[in-house]
């Protein structure tokens, strides 16, 4: 049964075969929670296991149900369906429901996580794991979300971070514009002169060129200004690209960290690779080496030759050097793994450290561009004065000194054209100028748009901080030490009084089990307690741990404890298992414990639809209603209900 079930008898291998068929096959039919089961499991030598999982159906129209398949693609996913609709894997059957020949103790000779596995797995907590994977998942979904946020929010910083930058290009853009405004006012003012001087005397062309030359004088000590902040602007820059060189250095380690973390991630996947190549050859070594240790016949049981005892020994000797130069192996590649492993992360929080560095090389490379277009700005002003303005003001200053300019009173039209064409000029450079002010103060005026974003987006993320944090509460609260925890603690006094019951029954009322979930810690400095699930039994004596009582003792308590959970799992709503199996648990007592055992699973007996006691003591043969009697013969095996 359970090898049709879950695949696992007394062993998995072709060993269930009997030694006179080429193959084995159980065809198990079963039924559960108001439904009828089939299962089909055949293995024959030398092929993999065939799996058949079925539901018995009636479809429309058919009077005879039919078997409809509930078969996955691979065996492993057909044996994962059935134990989803058992509700239970076979650690846990045998656990409950199935006492093994030899193993009532299975239960209590599990560590206190394990026990605490099983009852999880009889009260159906399962169902918490899923809840705490679905919180998880909705966690990260989340934390997915936060981290968009972020990157949103880096980059309002980003532009933020530039607002110094943005505010001295305007203030640089208006005072240039402000100074170019003056030199067009000038202008205008030095054309409506020379317009006047058509008709005006000499004073006038010499008080236009001494007003030219008041304006050409303030430009001057405007441009003087600038060149001096030109010099200012190459010190920031070059300091900027010496931050941006250092980024870049240290940004060239990358490839070769990347290329050593890779490197390591393919040896550490080879090694894996060879290391589960190792263990199925180690395994299949060890089944050779068993099978050759246990042969008691002439024939070797590995190659069908004849066998002595030197060449037996001497087989042995060689399988187990091979064995033993592969577990080297595989040690030393588990060793190398646990270095690269180690290795890998390193080179994870190297290349993890140069996003610091990213982020100075990409201030660095703004602030190197917008400081070189600053300085270009003012390097062109400063050549476009030299060309034109430096001239001009030295032409005026010799006219003025020479009293050469009496005799342009002759030459009045075309000043007045030149004049115009010179104002027409900083007319354009001053409507350029304007709109380069335009664009600097609107990437001025969005920054406070983006502070109100940003305000809005911190608002967001403090929303999802608390939605992960509640995500996060609620994944401990499904974890195994929460809710499902709080569970055992309530159900363990149910299992306790049903164990009491039996075991008072078993034991002429002499013993009791006592179900402990907390116990100290070995280090006396710590107040709280851990969680456990240790068994304490009492007699006359007083109560003693469970390993101190002796075989028939420690069997009585065994079959109580056992019992009462199969009663649990028995009465278990939505996947109930009303059934148990006893095989052969009685050889450890006396007559009068065995009466008390049959007493014992007769007072229990209405809780299950079926209970299976497998023994070899005749005396037991007429102690229940119906018996089941298996001949072993040359054929194999013959079954009579009686």
């Amino acid at each position: 049964m359970t090898w049709a079930l879950f695949g696992q008898a007394r062993k998995r291998d072709e060993s269930v075969i009997n030694l006179q068929s080429k193959a084995a096959e159980v065809a198990f039919t079963f039924a559960y929670e108001g439904n009828v089961y089939r299962v089909i499991r055949s293995l024959a030598r030398g092929k993999p296991t065939v799996l058949e999982f079925q539901i018995q159906q009636r479809a429309g129209g058919e009077q005879e149900p039919v078997w409809r398949p509930l078969t996955e693609r691979t065996v492993r996913e057909t044996q994962a369906r059935i134990e989803q609709v058992l509700h239970l894997d076979y650690e846990t059957f045998v656990n409950v429901s199935f006492f093994l020949q030899g193993k009532a103790d299975q239960f209590a000779q599990q560590p206190p996580a394990r026990r605490k596995e099983i009852l999880g797995s009889i009260l159906g907590l399962e169902v918490w794991e899923t809840y705490r994977e679905r919180a998880a998942d909705r966690r990260k979904s989340l934390e997915r979300d936060l981290a968009s946020l972020d990157g949103r929010l880096q980059e309002i910083d980003a532009e933020l971070a530039e607002e110094p930058q943005r505010r001295e290009r305007l203030a640089a853009l208006e005072s240039e514009l402000a100074r170019l405004t003056a030199v067009r006012k000038t202008q205008e003012a030095a054309l409506e002169s020379l317009r006047q001087a058509a008709a005006s005397k000499v004073a006038a062309e010499k008080a236009r060129l001494e007003e030219e030359r008041r304006g050409l004088k303030e430009q001057e000590k405007s441009v003087s200004a600038q060149a001096s902040l030109g010099a200012s602007l190459s010190a920031q820059i070059e300091r900027a690209r010496k931050t941006l060189e250092t980024a870049e250095s240290r940004l060239a380690q990358r490839p070769s960290l990347e290329l050593e973390r890779n490197a390591g991630r393919e040896e550490h996947a080879r090694l894996k690779a060879e290391n589960e190549l190792l263990k199925t050859q180690m395994e299949e070594l060890k089944e050779r080496i068993e099978k050759l240790e246990s042969a008691g016949g002439a024939t070797c049981p590995l190659c069908g030759q004849s066998l002595s005892e030197e060449h037996r020994l001497a087989t042995l000797e060689q399988l187990n050097h091979e064995g033993r130069e592969k577990g080297d192996r595989f040690r030393a590649n588990k060793a190398r793994m646990d270095e690269l492993v180690r290795q890998i992360a390193d080179f994870e929080r190297q290349i993890a450290a140069l996003e610091t560095a990213e982020r100075e090389r990409l201030t660095a490379l703004r602030e190197v561009a917008q400081l070189s277009e600053r300085l270009e700005l003012i390097q062109k002003t400063v050549q476009e004065w030299h060309e034109n303005g430096a001239k001009r003001l030295a032409e005026i200053e010799t006219l003025l000194a020479s009293d050469e300019y009496a005799r342009l009173e002759q030459a009045t039209s075309a000043d007045v054209r030149q004049a115009e064409q010179t104002l027409f000029l900083l007319q354009e450079q001053e409507n350029r100028l304007n709109q380069e002010v335009g664009a600097a103060r609107q990437k001025v005026n969005v920054l406070d748009d983006l502070r109100a974003r940003r305000k809005r987006l911190e608002a967001e993320r403090e929303d999802l901080a608390r939605q992960i944090g509640r995500y996060r509460a609620l994944e401990r609260a499904f974890s195994k030490d929460g809710v499902p925890a709080l569970l055992i603690e309530q159900a363990l006094p149910e299992i306790e009084a049903k164990a009491n019951a039996l075991l008072d029954r078993l034991s002429d009322g002499t013993m009791a089990v006592r179900f402990i979930t907390q116990a100290a810690y070995k280090d006396k400095k710590r107040e709280d307690l851990k969680e456990t699930l240790d068994i304490q039994i009492s007699d006359g004596a007083g109560p003693r741990d469970y390993e101190m009582y002796s075989g028939g003792e420690a069997f009585r308590a065994n079959f109580a404890i056992r019992l009462a959970l199969s009663e649990v799992l028995a009465s278990r709503t939505g996947a109930r298992l009303q059934m148990l199996v006893i095989d052969e648990g009685f050889g450890s007592q006396d007559t009068l414990g065995r009466q008390r055992l049959i007493q014992a699973i007769r007072a229990v007996q209405d809780n299950f639809a079926k209970i299976l006691v497998i023994t070899h003591l005749e005396e037991l043969k007429d102690a229940f209603p119906t018996r089941i009697e298996v001949e072993k013969n040359e054929g194999g095996s013959a079954v009579r209900v009686l």
